[in-house]
């Protein structure tokens, strides 16, 4: 690559482009497999949400740490409750003397979000990463079909491809593409190359492509929602937040102080669905289909790590918090009876 062309390239190309190229490659082979673009896709996003399960298992065991010092933490936030500076840096103090990192268990949620933009690279130009098309022949491409900005979005040559036998057998007679470097790109009865319709006049131009694509952008949001939802219900002590919470709404007094990481955790679980929903009707359907499977997979996930690590834990506290009740239950029949003992002592 020249010198001039590395010097053009954004910031995104420099931080993505190589991971990019990497999950170009993967879908290339898992599409020479499958022959089919829709398992491809399938198959990448489980690969890629497999590399994070070890980072899944390290957030929530800290995850599971802060809990077991949520008390402490309460401590210090009603005594410097006018002091934010102080409560932070008792709360970093606190952290760090029980090993903990305070952003073990914000970064990997932003994980996914992540890879959405290599993600986004191969969708746009399956040629490209996926099938091996050099970039200088997507643009001769794209002058013979008179296709603007066809290395960008290489998804308009490929639907121009399949949709005229004359542009096909052009495009193939010059040698700038093979017949096996088109991809088919439909997956159970939808062309995961188009981009939703949301417009009735669009939708009704060719209904037969757009309205199986409407499942696509209606899933991203339910499955969206679903994973906010399962997240929420199977974090350590969900139980107990709950509880506080329904206690604080029936006596004021019982109120905690503002958790400035719930309030942006509520803010992002109103955005995301929203934003992800209208990305999904500006990308081609790879791109919502891609990350539907990934909502899936961190469903699928969550629920793993719930049943083997948050469940056993919280058994574990509400067992030790059972044996700390019978332990003061006992002192205190103990101590009643020797007060007993010792009146009946003084009155003879």
């Amino acid at each position: 690559m020249q010198l001039s062309i590395l010097v053009r390239l954004s910031i995104f190309d420099w931080i993505f482009g190589p991971i990019a190229v990497l999950f170009g490659w993967l879908t290339s082979l898992l599409y020479s497999f499958f022959g089919n673009f829709g398992l491809a896709i399938i198959f990448l996003t489980i690969i890629v949400r497999g590399l994070t399960v070890p980072l899944n298992v390290r957030s929530a065991k800290a995850m599971m740490k802060q809990q077991a010092l949520s008390n402490k933490q309460m401590e210090i936030k009603r005594k410097y409750a006018d002091d934010k500076k102080m409560q932070e840096q008792e709360l970093q103090k606190l952290f760090q003397e029980n090993g903990i990192s305070s952003f073990a268990g914000c970064l990997t949620p932003l994980l996914p979000i992540f890879f959405l933009f290599p993600t986004y690279y191969i969708v746009r130009c399956p040629l490209q990463y996926i099938m091996g098309v050099s970039k200088s022949n997507i643009s001769q491409l794209g002058e013979l079909l008179s296709i603007k900005s066809a290395t960008a979005d290489n998804i308009s040559v490929i639907n121009r491809l399949t949709s005229d036998a004359k542009a096909m057998s052009d495009a193939v007679k010059s040698g700038l593409i093979k017949l096996e470097q088109i991809p088919d790109m439909k997956f159970l009865g939808m062309d995961l190359g188009r981009k939703p319709a949301w417009l009735p006049t669009d939708i009704a131009k060719e209904p037969s492509i757009y309205v199986p694509l409407l499942i696509i952008p209606l899933l991203v949001l339910l499955t969206t929602v679903l994973q906010n939802m399962l997240i929420a219900a199977t974090k350590p002590d969900a139980k107990k937040l709950k509880e506080e919470r329904k206690r604080a709404k029936n006596n004021p007094a019982n109120n905690q102080p503002d958790d400035p990481t719930a309030r942006t955790t509520k803010i992002m679980n109103l955005v995301m669905p929203a934003l992800m929903l209208v990305t999904t009707f500006a990308m081609p359907a790879a791109f919502g289909f891609y990350w539907i499977i990934g909502n899936i997979m961190g469903m699928i996930q969550q629920v793993l790590t719930y049943y083997m690590f948050s469940k056993p834990y919280e058994e574990k506290k509400r067992e030790l918090e059972e044996q700390k009740k019978l332990a003061f239950k006992k002192n205190k029949q103990e101590l009643a009876l020797e007060t007993a003992g010792s009146g009946k002592k003084k009155k003879k």
